[in-house]
């Protein structure tokens, strides 16, 4: 069941200096104690012969308004940086996330950079010899000292995801959300890639990609087989994005170790290669076909895990929450669960009795930001990107939940409303009406 095997380039080296440990490059956590949130990261890339070293990571702010104007959109799009952070700024970036200059130890050839940032996790990744500011036109690769979990040294098993995480925890003091549930847990679950046939699957011909977690202690042999969570990435993404920038393994280990949710297994699915993908035209077919008859069959026939539609839930996110809606409007008994996050105003289409009276049987959750950009040129749109879902579903007489917060269309969002859906909604009693 080995998955895509790639590999990187090596970084260039230096043969004069040796290089640190992994570990004396880690991200280095340090609790200050000190404004504006009690906490500083330090970031290292080990490049001697580099002229230049770039980091670029998700800390941009943005403040909480549920009433965006123009002179509002304006200012946010230039964002809040982390020494001016305040009680109730949220990550965000409209077009792209700030990158900044690391500095130079000749003697270590370490380059380092330090920051404040509240609690939660971050995403970052570095640009080398990078002849732009802003990374454009540049390779950006994740940290060798803190890489993706599906990255050994060079070699890559599965899509490639460019970034790192790092977790900062919460001062309450300074008021930082606490976000300990995407922190390491004490036991921890397994990631895993893995290829399976898709006879309709075009790049790779015929085959595709999951990449799969397994709950602490998972046994194949279980008498009662395990629930079963698919999830999707949104545009642009691939198979392992929840489980690095969606933070997916802490977030299971730690609602099971709390007893929030039952085990599980996660299945991760890769939307991409398909005829038509993400915004070109009817492509939700091809993937609810594929993952209908090839990647539930796969899973069923390689895991301990349930037959029943009733113990299998669906969420994705953006372009990942249409083909939510698609599943929940043509195939709605294939899922007990279903979680829509931010999903386009168009995630529902047109929608018969018939297909109302079967989501009054499941369970639905609809997610979304506030400050989401919802029009074309991305400013202030509707009040959410999901408003429009949220009223169909309203006016059909669909019981559903409705997740709401301060956000833009980004992984802050996502990995709030995955904890948020598990803990509130899946898995939890189904909605019947009369």
């Amino acid at each position: 069941m080995a998955g895509l095997v790639m590999v990187l380039a090596a970084a260039p080296a230096n043969i004069a200096q040796a290089a640190p440990t992994a570990r004396a490059l880690r991200p280095r956590v340090i609790h200050t104690g000190r404004r504006p949130t009690g906490y500083t990261v330090t970031f290292h890339y080990w490049a001697p012969s580099a002229t230049s070293v770039e980091i670029q990571g998700e800390w941009s702010f943005a403040r909480a308004t549920n009433t965006p104007t123009a002179s509002w959109w304006s200012t946010l799009r230039r964002g809040i940086r982390p020494h001016a952070w305040q009680p109730g700024d949220f990550p965000f970036a409209p077009d792209t996330w700030p990158v900044s200059r690391m500095k130079k130890n000749p003697r270590t050839g370490v380059w380092t950079f330090t920051t404040p940032l509240p609690s939660g996790l971050f995403t970052y990744g570095f640009y080398v010899n990078c002849p732009s500011r802003t990374g454009n036109g540049c390779t950006e690769v994740s940290d060798p000292a803190n890489p993706p979990w599906n990255q050994t040294g060079n070699t890559v098993t599965g899509s490639v995801e460019p970034a790192s995480e790092v977790y900062v925890p919460s001062d309450g003091r300074f008021g930082t959300q606490n976000l300990g549930w995407q922190a390491a847990a004490r036991r921890r679950g397994r990631l895993a890639e893995v290829t399976y046939a898709s006879p309709t699957h075009r790049h790779p011909a015929g085959q595709n990609y999951l990449a799969i977690y397994t709950p602490p202690g998972y046994n194949p042999h279980r008498a009662s087989p395990y629930r079963t969570i698919y999830l999707s990435h949104g545009g642009g993404g691939n198979e392992v994005d929840w489980s690095t920038q969606g933070d997916l393994r802490n977030i299971m280990d730690n609602l099971i170790d709390d007893g929030q949710i039952e085990p599980a297994v996660v299945v991760m699915t890769n939307f991409n290669g398909f005829a038509t993908n993400c915004q070109q035209g009817s492509w939700e077919s091809a993937y609810d076909d594929d993952l209908i008859n090839h990647v539930i069959p796969y899973v069923q026939a390689h895991y301990r895990v349930s037959a029943k539609a009733a113990d299998r839930a669906f969420a994705g996110l953006s372009c990942g929450g249409d083909l939510a809606g698609t599943l929940l409007a043509n195939d709605t008994g294939e899922f007990g669960y279903y979680g829509l996050f931010s999903p386009g105003a168009n995630a529902l289409p047109t929608l018969t009795a018939a297909q109302l009276t079967a989501m009054r049987g499941v369970s639905v959750f609809v997610g979304s930001g506030w400050q989401e950009p919802t029009s074309d040129d991305g400013g202030p749109g509707p009040r959410v990107i999901a408003a429009q879902d949220i009223a169909t579903l309203t006016a059909g007489g669909v019981p559903l939940t409705v997740d709401l917060m301060n956000s833009g269309h980004d992984w802050y969002l996502w990995r709030i409303l995955l904890h948020d859906w598990l803990a509130r909604t899946a898995f939890w009693p189904t909605i019947t009406t009369k």
